[in-house]
């Protein structure tokens, strides 16, 4: 590695670095020219030439190997270069979040959740967020329980509402209500002599039944329960959505296990729901969020106002709300 010579001692602990510093040595960096990088901020090559010179002195060290052809990074260089960008980026997004702070006037929150999650808990409260911050944009994202965690992780989403698909180290749970499992069929005199209020799940043995596909909270639930019915937890088919279960019950092809939030949003088109027992089994709701980062204001405001909701909402038979 070469120093970089100046008058007394180097400085170890460099004051006189800049962002301006920073963002000239990750133009050259990328753009691989002084040149195309005083283009690209809009300075003259010998004001980039300064600035990469004086940051080479801060540190120290020499950052780029210039030749007559090229410029390239030296190994002190490449491995200063992501440190750099980091810092910028972590700069642009903490003057953003100051900002986002300050007034609630723009930008966006995306919410992942269960359809039945954004028809019964969310799509009030939207309406609400809305007329409170009319600047603000929502986008609700329509999703199974794996891909919700997944886009939460990412930071895709700002937080998400369903039922747990897998342990996350990454994501944080928070809890908000639970909702008894129950099948739903055809409403015809052959299953209402057959099912009352309250179903017992051996009564299912035997009846053909259409499951969700892996990635859904819902069929974690079930295959952790292994005193169910076969028939229940490797069902005989599968949809990717409740909405194309209900079209299959409806056609006369099986029964459907789901839970009560779930299945509400199905019933009046020639289907009927009851409750399972013996034993009786939950799905829980949760918010979900990021471990490692903190919600923005605005996404923070449509969750309060989503508890809110919830606390009031009329439930569906067989939903608890959960204090907290």
């Amino acid at each position: 590695m070469k120093r970089v010579r100046g008058k007394g001692r180097v400085n170890r602990l460099p004051k006189h670095v800049t962002l301006k510093h920073l963002h000239a040595f990750v133009a050259v960096a990328q753009e691989g020219s002084f040149t195309l990088a005083g283009e690209r901020m809009h300075q003259t090559q010998s004001s980039i030439t300064s600035l990469v010179q004086q940051l080479e002195q801060a540190l120290g060290c020499q950052l780029f190997e210039r030749t007559s052809r090229r410029v390239l990074l030296t190994h002190v260089g490449k491995e200063f270069l992501p440190r750099a960008n980091q810092i910028l980026k972590s700069f642009e997004s903490a003057v953003n979040d100051v900002i986002r702070y300050g007034n609630l006037e723009r930008g966006q929150v995306t919410v992942a959740a269960a359809p039945s999650a954004i028809t019964e808990l969310l799509a009030a409260a939207v309406l609400e967020f809305s007329q409170i911050y009319p600047g603000v944009r929502v986008c609700l994202r329509d999703e199974n329980s794996r891909k919700i965690q997944e886009q939460v992780s990412r930071q895709e989403a700002d937080f998400g509402l369903t039922g747990r698909w897998m342990e996350a180290p990454d994501l944080y749970f928070r809890p908000c209500m639970t909702d008894e499992f129950g099948v739903l069929y055809p409403d015809t005199s052959q299953w209402c002599e057959q099912f009352g209020e309250r179903v017992s799940w051996s009564q299912l043995m035997g009846h053909k039944q259409i499951g969700l596909i892996g990635d859904t909270g819902i069929l974690s639930v079930l295959r952790s329960h292994i005193e169910l019915p076969s028939e229940v937890t490797a069902p005989f088919y599968e949809a990717s959505s409740t909405t194309s279960q209900a079209a299959l019950v409806q056609s006369g092809m099986g029964l459907a296990v789901l839970p009560a939030l779930a299945a509400a949003r199905l019933l009046g088109r020639g289907l009927r729901f009851s409750l399972l027992e013996a034993p009786v089994i939950n799905r829980t709701l949760s918010f979900i969020t990021h471990a490692h980062y903190g919600l923005s204001p605005m996404a923070a405001a449509l969750m309060d106002i989503v508890l809110t909701h919830i606390g009031k909402a009329a439930l569906p038979d067989g939903c608890t709300r959960l204090p907290g």
